[in-house]
């Protein structure tokens, strides 16, 4: 117990420096990027002057970028993480809203799908994986439809999915923001397709490696049921491999969210980066894909933390 409290605390340091240099990065790299943010405010009319230099003056665009950066790292520490740019009504000004309002409102459908997404990876996967190690043709089997997964872009399952049930068979809503539980099913497996085919490969593989290993074997010569052997013996030391291909693949799930939310219209993070994106809404931007990052990172760091319980081996990686 005492090594995997010193493990934690390691990982929590490493994620800690990990979340401040991507968050230098992305704050970098979107305040650069071309064009002026406020002048696209204004569309094809030329902005007053002073209402010009007010709003860029408000949100700390006339600084430099090295002062804009520590002004940023010091409202983050104390839990002001920003507001979108503003809108335009006449010659009056309408305040963006705040970062942290529009993470309270769209988080949680976001976390839904991902939390659905890996849940049904590592429950899909897993399974498909274990029994794919029961026979020839159950292996054969499981081996083609996890290569088709794979083989299979998130936004084509995405907008298969959707012709499928929701333009064909009416079987779901035609769009997510009506907040029904149905609404979720589709997102969900469109977003965990790719990565179950790859669970259930990498599953596949590890349990039928582990089933060979001597103390599997003399489990067996002790006449255990097969379903324990697999389940009990088998399972757990395959799971690591597992759980770190899952805790990797976070931050190409929050890839895949944009797509899917996009697809499917659920108001989630993914949606919400869509919109900060074709907006040209830096303030916002920034916010959410820092807000994104740090939970991937942290996510990781726990998925690191609970491989360390169950194999002892992963403790003394550097």
């Amino acid at each position: 117990m005492g090594r995997v409290l010193a493990f934690a605390v390691r990982r929590s340091g490493q994620a800690l420096v990990s979340i401040w240099a991507a968050v230098t990065l992305v704050f970098v790299a979107v305040t650069q990027l071309p064009g002026d943010p406020v002048r696209a405010l204004f569309g094809f009319r030329p902005p007053p002057p002073e209402l010009y230099a007010r709003i860029r003056s408000d949100y700390s665009l006339d600084e430099p970028v090295a002062v804009q950066y520590g002004r940023y790292l010091r409202d983050l520490l104390t839990g002001d993480w920003g507001r979108g740019l503003p809108s335009l009504r006449g010659d009056a000004v309408v305040p963006g809203p705040a970062v942290l309002d529009v993470v309270a409102v769209t988080a949680p459908v976001s976390a839904v799908l991902l939390g659905g997404a890996v849940l049904v990876q590592l429950v899909v996967g897993v399974v498909a994986g274990a029994l794919a190690t029961g026979g020839r043709w159950t292996g054969t089997g499981v081996y083609a439809v996890a290569t088709l997964l794979v083989g299979t872009p998130v936004v084509v399952a995405a907008y298969l999915l959707r012709f499928v049930f929701v333009s064909e068979l009416g079987w779901a809503p035609v769009n997510g923001r009506t907040g029904e539980p149905a609404a979720y099913l589709l997102p969900v497996l469109a977003l965990a397709a790719l990565s179950t085919g790859y669970v259930a490969l990498i599953a596949r593989v590890e349990v039928g490696e582990t089933l060979r290993s001597p103390f599997v074997l003399a489990a067996r010569g002790r006449g255990l049921p097969p379903w324990r052997v697999v389940g009990v013996h088998a399972l757990r030391p395959a799971l690591t491999p597992v759980v770190t291909y899952v805790a990797a693949n976070l931050g190409q799930l929050f890839v895949g969210l944009i797509v899917v939310e996009g697809v499917f219209g659920m108001p989630g993070v993914g949606g919400a980066i869509l919109g900060a994106i074709q907006g040209r809404d830096r303030a916002m931007l920034v916010g959410l894909t820092t807000v994104v990052i740090a939970a991937v990172i942290v996510a990781n760091a726990l998925a690191d933390v609970a491989a360390a319980a169950v194999d002892p081996r992963v403790r003394v990686r550097p």
